[in-house]
């Protein structure tokens, strides 16, 4: 089978995902393409074919000129299977003039974009959209049965497929106190308990409002590390106090392993989210995660039949989020029963093979529908009969 990965996105959980999901379909004889910008890190080179794309989605002018390059690759490559990631992607995938036409199309949208606007025109506007371009999807995956849920809610009722999130607990995995306390003095850190925030500084992520409520009560003797790539600048006013003290701005990581060995737990203090993959890596190093009730987190945290692996707060009340962090820092027993339930969690839930084996299930159903004459003539056209 022939498949051609689309992603604007090259940075955070969607490029976890997809090396996975990559490596995976390699080992199990895919040809698998991959039309994503220069930036996209391929973990492993030789899975995959690296199609370089110019979509830049801070830069509409570079849009026009990527929306040809995705009709070059799609002519050139003729995949079996079209997998769309994410908003861009999802949109540029799916408007009537592409030639996807008689491919199957799969949109997995790695969070549903009308949640940013949620309540405003635009965010209207993208929920109908969705309901649109869902006309043009053959099968819609997700990272979990959540996102799904509130696709439906919003109209979107086309086959879906809830997947799971791929993660190699291997590379993702413990370490005992002498190589965490390594870590932390490799790192710099050297408060007693460390607090981890890991992923891109945008609204979504909710970091603006972590670090104001940490700014009012920071969590005792504790430091608060905030890794991943974006401006800065708005964080450090809210928090004029603590920020360079107990809030730290790391930066952007490519291995993020040594910020989890070196942290007590996670915290995710998102808006939205469709299951965050810091979440699955946080569990797999045995670090408990404390988070706002998004997309996929109950499922991934707490819901059973597996004991839980941290605790869920209601979406915005960071002062519950820091309480459960306190907590965990002065009930070591709960701490260690929430590390070794995380590890658990991980391996049971994030299974690749797994993943991959209901993502082939999604093709296959995709495949099945008839194809439209017009495609048909045109791959024919193109040499592929």
């Amino acid at each position: 089978m022939r498949v051609l990965h689309i992603s604007e996105v090259s940075w955070g959980g969607v490029v976890s995902i997809l090396n996975e999901v990559m490596r995976e379909q390699a080992s199990r004889g895919y040809d698998v393409h991959l039309l994503a910008p220069e930036e996209f890190s391929i973990t492993d080179v030789t899975s995959s074919v690296h199609h370089r794309w110019t979509m830049d989605r801070r830069r509409p002018v570079t849009y026009l000129g990527a929306l040809a390059q995705l009709n070059r690759v799609i002519r050139r490559v003729q995949p079996d299977v079209v997998h769309l990631h994410s908003a861009i992607a999802g949109i540029w995938g799916r408007v009537p003039v592409l030639t996807v036409t008689g491919v199957p199309v799969v949109y997995q949208p790695h969070a549903w974009s009308f949640d940013l606007h949620e309540g405003k025109r635009f965010g209207e506007f993208l929920r109908r959209w969705e309901r649109y371009a869902s006309t043009r999807t053959r099968v819609l995956v997700a990272n979990c049965t959540d996102e799904i849920q509130e696709g439906r809610r919003s109209g979107i009722t086309l086959p879906a497929w809830a997947l799971g999130v791929p993660l190699d607990g291997n590379h993702f995995h413990p370490v005992d106190e002498a190589a965490a306390r390594r870590h932390r003095a490799e790192l710099g850190v050297d408060t007693q308990h460390v607090i981890l925030c890991l992923g891109r500084l945008v609204r979504q992520k909710g970091q603006d409002q972590l670090v104001a409520a940490w700014e009012a009560a920071p969590v005792p003797d504790a430091t608060l590390l905030l890794v991943g790539p974006g401006d800065p600048a708005p964080l450090k006013v809210l928090a004029p106090h603590q920020w360079g003290r107990t809030i730290r701005w790391c930066g952007e990581h490519s291995d993020v392993r040594p910020w989890l060995w070196a942290s007590d737990l996670l915290v995710l203090p998102s808006l939205y989210e469709t299951v965050a993959v810091v979440v699955g890596e946080a569990m797999a190093c045995g670090r408990p995660v404390v988070a706002t009730r998004v997309n996929g987190v109950s499922m991934a945290v707490s819901d059973g039949p597996y004991s839980a692996a941290g605790a869920v707060v209601s979406p915005g009340n960071m002062n519950d989020l820091l309480k459960e962090c306190q907590r965990r820092f002065e009930d070591r027993n709960l701490w260690e029963r929430e590390s070794a339930a995380g590890r658990e969690r991980a391996l049971t839930l994030f299974n690749t093979a797994a993943v991959v084996d209901r993502l082939d299930a999604a093709y296959g159903q995709a495949m099945q529908t008839q194809v439209p004459a017009e495609g048909v003539k045109r791959r024919r056209a193109d040499g592929n009969a």
